[in-house]
């Protein structure tokens, strides 16, 4: 069949499986608890440390300001004329440099000693000057004014006390950031336990919701709370998993005993030229039943052992090729787009039942001289097989119903059918491992079967 070219309908990307990431670690319970009480600790310790810090300055500089008066009081009990010569031999005295001694007049000029300074100061109230300022270091400095204008000035050293002061603060720093990180670390380390058992719980939850209602969630041998969510999910699930038994067991049942009867009772009508409804009506019926028990075969899971390798391309190309003569008695086009020399591994007979399915219902509800596009193309890893059509479509409301054993959408009601079309290519697809989505081709119906890398 020839191929034209088309332009299949836009479908969003699929991204890859899901993988851990950081985002996921930051959004667990354990690594905001961590977190939580990492930064209260970090508070605590910044508190504590910031309370040593005020608490030392505060004493260490009440020391040198109680040496500064003292030093002050000494100086203000010598006579004014022994006043310059007591200076200069207390700044003689001081080879250390510890501490500085001045004498000004009124103009600010120095009179004696060895401190060359003329900031502003209030009198008798100690104040630090930074180092460069009038000496090398930094010095407390207390002012005592005299008669006339003239002001003694007494000054220490306070490096030491500067020094100390740096050091508490980078230490404040060091440790509030130590324990930051470190409380980061642990909240990624303690959450990634957990946060693995909940990739694992939501790996067998999609297990299950694909139909597989005998897998269970893992339970580990703590017994802490997750496993106790696990261990009630996996008992509803069995309960889930007993009804959906006993309800398809009776469908299965019914199927199978009417069946033989019902095929005998249509061959004696046709024996004695029965009426042609009655026939088709019997025939109606009977296909519906062979439809229950090829779904109740499928999903017994009892075909895997026909599997091979295929070309997806060699799929599309001969379901269409057998469809083709249908399309043209309504007057639809069937078109083709992809490329050949890609491989999937399944059951070819199964999957061109399940295109087949597809490509009949995409020309019995397509409009007359309407198109049909099956195309085949690559997303990520996967394989994708495309059926659109431009009829009617199915609403996204019913996407998932259609899907169920006898459900008919809106648009179909009035269309001869059993309603197990669909269901039959659900079983299919999920009997490979593969993926089936529904959705608009903008107007009309667009089907994708996403074959990944299934299990064999």
């Amino acid at each position: 069949m020839p191929v034209t070219p088309h332009v299949p309908p836009h479908v969003p990307p699929h991204g890859p499986p899901h993988v851990l990431r950081l985002a996921d670690v930051r959004q667990t319970s354990s690594f905001r608890l961590i977190a939580t009480l990492g930064l209260v600790f970090v508070a605590a310790i910044m508190a504590l440390q910031a309370l040593t810090y005020t608490l030392t300055q505060r004493e260490l500089l009440a020391r040198s300001d109680a040496v500064l008066k003292s030093e002050m009081a000494r100086f203000g009990a010598v006579p004014g004329d022994r006043l310059v010569a007591a200076l200069n031999d207390a700044g003689r005295q001081s080879a250390s440099g510890f501490n500085y001694f001045a004498l000004e007049n009124a103009q600010g000029a120095l009179v004696a000693g060895n401190l060359h300074w003329h900031g502003a100061a209030l009198p008798d109230h100690p104040l630090e000057l930074a180092a460069g300022v009038a000496a090398p270091v930094p010095l407390r400095v207390l002012v005592h004014g005299l008669p006339g204008g003239q002001r003694i000035i007494v000054a220490r050293d306070i490096g030491q006390i500067a020094e100390i002061r740096q050091r508490l603060l980078w230490l404040s720093l060091a440790v509030g950031l130590g324990v930051l990180v470190s409380a980061a670390a642990l909240a990624v380390v303690l959450s990634l336990g957990p946060l693995r058992r909940v990739q694992m719980f939501r790996a067998s939850a999609k297990r299950i919701a694909g139909g597989e209602l005998a897998h269970r969630m893992p339970v580990s041998a703590r017994h802490d709370e997750l496993d106790l969510v696990a261990t009630t999910i996996n008992a509803m699930v069995e309960e889930i998993e007993r009804l959906m038994e006993q309800v398809k067991g009776a469908t299965d049942a019914i199927a199978h005993d009417l069946r033989a009867p019902l095929a005998r009772l249509r061959m004696k009508l046709a024996a004695q030229g029965g009426a042609p409804d009655v026939l088709g009506e019997l025939d109606a019926v009977l296909t519906r039943f062979d439809a229950l028990l090829r779904i109740a075969e499928l999903e017994a899971a009892g075909r895997r052992a026909g599997f091979a390798p295929i070309d997806p391309m060699v799929l599309l190309t001969t379901t269409a090729e057998l469809y083709e003569p249908l399309a043209e008695e309504r007057g639809i086009e069937i078109t083709l787009s992809g490329g050949y020399g890609h491989t999937i591994i399944g059951d070819e007979a199964l999957l061109v039942e399940a295109l087949g399915n597809l490509i009949d219902n995409a020309i019995k509800f397509g409009p007359e001289g309407g198109i049909v596009h099956l195309a085949l193309m690559r997303e990520d890893r996967d394989l994708v097989l495309a059926i659109a059509d431009n009829g009617p479509g199915i609403a996204k409301s019913e996407r998932e119903a259609v899907l169920r054993r006898f459900y008919r959408g809106a648009a179909s009601r009035q269309a001869p059918g059993s309603g197990l079309g669909l269901n039959l290519v659900a079983a299919i697809v999920h009997l490979h491992g593969f993926g089936l989505e529904l959705g608009d081709a903008t107007p009309g119906l667009l089907v994708r079967i996403r074959a990944g890398s299934p299990p064999i």
